[in-house]
């Protein structure tokens, strides 16, 4: 195998596992938790509120939709009643009223035979619990990329501050260097001061990164759900050879027919059809048939034991059809069948907005691919020049300003392969 292939396959997950191990060791972070990034995720899908919300709306969706259907099933009613009437004396004859009592009951039954609308209100709220549905597998997409992002800024914020704080020692043994050549009057004391401020410069440069990182642990911790104070920490798992980058046609092949917004947007569209179609079926006819059985007696005995003599049944079949509605009507149909369009044109916005972001996600990852191994030749290149310049120093054949250069371009070196590196992976997960 080519020296470079190997470097490009092996050389990155070994140094991402052997720095994490040197950042764990002195923050005391060997006894903690350690989360891959399945981890994290599995543990965001099950703490964050926005999971559980979306989680909780897809139940009041199904609740909704099995609540729909009282539109077309039949309804079934029983009734009782019972009235206690005490002795009262009547004014106009003076005569004595003694008591009384009066029982009722009925059995009555509805349904509706056709009603255009009511089957559309029950198509909206199935479609309404799709809508819910495809909502909370946006919910997770979207956590599930927050993870990822948060994770990979993480480790990608810790690498740094390892590479800052190696520039940082690095600088710090050449200015021993420089201060006992100093002493020995082999060199000008401007070379020490300038080696002092390239120290002074790192320091800073690694309370910077420092915050940086403390910074991107509470952002990964608060996606995750988990309270500021949690303490973990992460590990990269995904070692192996990269994948190549797929076509950009099969990439939108596969956002055309699974994108969670994209598929929720085509219910919100089917809504709005949906909606049009309530609004026009108020100029249809609706028939409904509805039965009642009741009965009434002054002794609760007589109710039940004498059904023919105190009881009767009455069926009513019922007719309706708007006429004039005071342009009401139009005016909903209107309103409905403009919300359609308004609809489409958002999906179709949508379709274009999805088109460009992946392009420019597909770019910027293959030109990611051609980068990295620059990038590792850079870092090569840049140490051996930093040796080769650290030498010349000592020999007199060189002078500090040549040495600080070389150091800067290591710590660019490094830091840019690092970067390069991550943001490989958070474009994967976009």
């Amino acid at each position: 195998m080519p020296a470079k292939e190997f470097r490009m396959r092996y050389v990155g997950p070994i140094l991402t596992a052997f720095l994490m191990l040197i950042w764990a060791v002195p923050h005391g972070l060997t006894g903690q938790t350690v989360h891959t990034l399945d981890d994290c995720i599995r543990i965001a899908l099950e703490n964050h509120p926005d999971a559980k919300i979306a989680r909780m709306r897809v139940e009041s969706a199904e609740s909704v939709a099995r609540g729909s259907l009282s539109n077309i099933l039949p309804t079934v009613n029983y009734s009782a009643g019972y009235l206690n009437q005490g002795s009262y004396v009547n004014p106009q004859i003076n005569y004595l009223v003694g008591k009384s009592e009066f029982h009722s009951a009925g059995l009555s039954f509805g349904q509706t035979l056709f009603d255009y609308g009511k089957w559309n209100q029950i198509a909206v709220a199935k479609n309404a619990y799709r809508y819910g549905k495809e909502l909370e597998i946006q919910t997770r997409v979207d956590l599930i990329l927050r993870v990822k992002e948060a994770f990979y800024q993480y480790l990608k914020d810790l690498q740094l501050l390892d590479v800052a704080q190696q520039s940082l020692k690095l600088a710090e043994q050449q200015m021993e260097l420089v201060r006992h050549q100093y002493e020995l009057e082999a060199v000008a004391r401007s070379d020490l001061l300038k080696q002092q401020v390239q120290v002074g410069n790192m320091e800073v440069e690694v309370l910077n990164q420092q915050a940086v990182v403390k910074n991107s642990f509470n952002q990964l911790a608060n996606v995750m759900g988990l309270d500021m104070g949690t303490d973990f920490s992460v590990v990269d798992a995904s070692g192996g050879p990269s994948l190549p980058v797929e076509p950009f046609n099969v990439l939108w092949q596969k956002v055309e027919r699974a994108n969670p917004s994209l598929v929720a947007k085509e219910t919100q569209v089917q809504n709005a059809v949906l909606n049009l179609k309530i609004a026009r079926a108020n100029y249809f006819p609706s028939l409904s048939v509805s039965m009642g059985y009741d009965g009434s007696a002054r002794v609760f005995d007589e109710l039940y034991s004498d059904v023919d003599k105190h009881w009767r049944l009455q069926t009513r079949l019922s007719l309706s059809l708007p006429l004039f509605t005071g342009f009401a009507q139009s005016s909903r149909i209107e309103i409905a069948d403009v919300d359609r369009r308004i609809q489409e044109e958002e999906y179709r916005m949508t379709l274009r907005d999805l088109k460009v972001k992946l392009d420019f996600v597909v770019r910027q990852l293959e030109n990611l691919q051609k980068v990295i191994p620059i990038f590792e030749e850079t870092k090569i290149s840049a140490e051996e020049d930093l040796r080769l310049a650290q030498e010349r120093y000592n020999l007199g054949a060189a002078t500090i300003l040549d040495v600080l250069d070389a150091q800067l371009s290591v710590a660019l070196a490094n830091s840019s392969l690092v970067r390069a590196t991550y943001d490989k992976k958070i474009l994967r997960a976009q």
